[in-house]
């Protein structure tokens, strides 16, 4: 491969949402599904979840229902609960500027940005002073702060989508970044937005993480009761991790002027590594092509090879696995069967509660993955236990 060849592969491997249906694999069912709620429903809230590097952002980039105004807002400041009601203020205030030329719709955007700076800049700068007392050797520092004016955002929100609807009748609002925050921090903002979001005409869609999900069908399975995200979300929508084969398919779209490239082989091992998440199976392919990039084409057993050698260089200091630990992760590799793989460590004379309990603790430290009711070891720790 010469140096142009080896940029172009690396520049269709590079990890970014999607903005072209050709690259898109398997998400089409959520993207309708959006579309039509964005089209018939009169109003609500809605969560997109997933895990991070899922696709939710390509997902945002592909809902056009075909009526309303749509606007996308990407979260960026997330010091606390204040901060982000603030950002997303802000950037929606940013986004009307763009594209209002004049009217009370822009008046109340400008000033809504005024506000933001205004407050930010003075919330900084109390926060950096202070006053120095000094009462012989002794000499105290003291720090004012000053909270963030929540209430006045909410009102300047509250006014902009009031404008917004009364303008385009529907408001299709998409809210990108949310799914980064802790799944407690999230409800807290959402509960104290969802008066405010609860508008005929207005459509809000937001990434959310895959905790919110799992919550929200207990909440939904409840018998006669109802569940606190029953009050605050309408519905989720679930991106489910893609298989292997899909993984490949994701690859080889992209390399679609290399498609030689990568042999099955190394296609299979990347889609192993990966889980089904398409961003981890970019960032190792792309690896994987950095570390050889003298090799016209990429077999499975240079893969192999170079995988091995990236989740050393990455988990060797961090990752400190016991005897037993192991014994479970390879048993794990060999079957996928929580009761068959308890009865196979048993075999090996570990205790069945034992066997048990660090099967779940593998589990919640993310060294093993649940899909379906079968059990796996994830794809980064299969490579540091394989021999």
């Amino acid at each position: 491969m010469n140096e142009n060849e080896i940029r172009e592969i690396l520049q269709a491997l590079y990890d970014t949402p999607l903005s072209s249906k050709n690259l898109l694999v398997n998400r089409d069912e959520e993207i309708n599904s959006l579309n039509a709620i964005c089209f018939y429903q009169p109003k609500g809230v809605y969560g997109l979840c997933g895990e991070t590097g899922g696709g939710k952002t390509t997902i945002l980039n592909f809902i056009e229902p075909g009526v309303g105004k749509r606007v996308y807002v990407r979260l960026t400041e997330k010091e606390s609960k204040e901060i982000i009601i603030g950002d997303m203020l802000y950037k929606l205030a940013k986004e009307i500027e763009k594209h209002e030329e004049k009217g009370k719709l822009l008046t109340t955007a400008k000033k809504s940005i005024e506000f933001i700076i205004e407050e930010r800049s003075e919330t900084r700068s109390i926060g950096a002073s202070g006053g120095i007392f000094v009462s012989g050797n002794f000499s105290k520092t003291t720090t004012h702060t000053r909270k963030f004016n929540i209430y006045h955002a909410y009102e300047l929100l509250d006014d902009i989508l009031n404008l917004l609807i009364e303008k385009y009748n529907r408001i299709i609002l998409l809210i990108d970044e949310l799914d980064k925050e802790k799944k407690e921090e999230v409800l807290i903002i959402l509960d104290s937005l969802k008066n405010i979001f609860d508008k005929q005409g207005l459509i809000v869609i937001l990434s959310l993480p895959f905790a919110i999900y799992r919550e929200y069908a207990k909440d939904r399975l409840r018998w006669n009761e109802s569940g606190n995200l029953e009050n605050i979300l309408k519905d989720t929508y679930f991106l489910e991790p893609l298989s292997n084969e899909q993984i490949q398919e994701v690859i080889l779209k992209r390399l679609r002027k290399y498609p030689d490239f990568l042999d099955s082989d190394a296609l299979y091992e990347i889609a192993r590594y990966s889980d089904g998440n398409p961003r981890d199976a970019l960032w190792i392919s792309q690896q994987i092509v950095l570390n050889n990039l003298h090799k016209k084409r990429i077999t499975g057993n240079i893969a192999v090879k170079t995988i091995k050698k990236i989740t050393k260089k990455y988990f060797e200091n961090s990752l400190q696995l016991t005897d037993l630990q192991e014994a479970v992760l390879n048993t794990i590799t060999q079957y996928g069967n929580r009761n068959i793989i308890v009865k196979k460590l048993e075999e090996k004379g570990i205790k069945r509660q034992t066997a048990y309990t660090y099967i779940n603790r593998l589990k919640e430290n993310g060294l093993i993955i649940e899909r379906n009711g079968q059990l796996k070891v994830s794809g980064k720790i299969f490579y540091i236990i394989s021999k």
